[in-house]
């Protein structure tokens, strides 16, 4: 059974159950997916909306001089088949709101445009290649709510990034 073959309640019960993380998870290319039809259908318009417009993942890789963080960049599919760079964050192994285990928690900058600044990714890996994703909002009234799951598959074949 692939992971997109689950609902969503039972990924947010499957999550504390899901191996503590690596950083090493974390470092590389991965291409995001979404869970449930409903989410496939509004994600990624929603993200659109937000500053992410054709989103396809995140790449990640250790941080200068912090060997306990990771720094990544978000990636956006443009019309020549590359990737653009854009929206910088970090990654640690810090609790995860959900439960407080370990989870691989990504935080983007204090000054990174809204509503970025109060997103927190959390993963956990789900297989060799997979981990499964929560997403929360750092703000009152949202903050409570459970955790929205994604997936970010490690890519195969590490795409062109370009620079521009």
């Amino acid at each position: 059974m692939s992971i997109h073959d689950h609902r969503l309640s039972e990924l947010r019960r499957r999550w504390a159950t899901l191996p503590a993380p690596r950083l090493d998870d974390l470092t590389g290319v991965f291409e995001a997916s979404y869970v449930g039809a409903l989410l496939r259908a509004v994600a990624p318009r929603g993200l659109g909306l937000i500053g992410l417009p054709r989103w396809f993942g995140k790449r990640f890789e250790p941080s200068p001089g912090d060997p306990g963080t990771l720094s990544g960049i978000n990636l956006l599919r443009t019309d020549a088949a590359a990737l653009r760079p854009t929206l910088p964050m970090s990654a640690r192994i810090a609790p995860s709101l959900a439960d407080g285990d370990p989870a691989l928690v990504v935080s983007y900058p204090a000054d990174a445009p809204r509503p970025w600044r109060w997103v927190r990714d959390e993963f956990r890996p789900w297989d060799d290649t997979t981990l499964l994703g929560m997403t929360f909002v750092e703000v009152p009234g949202l903050r409570r709510l459970p955790g929205t799951p994604f997936v970010l598959q490690r890519a195969d074949e590490h795409p062109v990034v370009s620079a521009d």
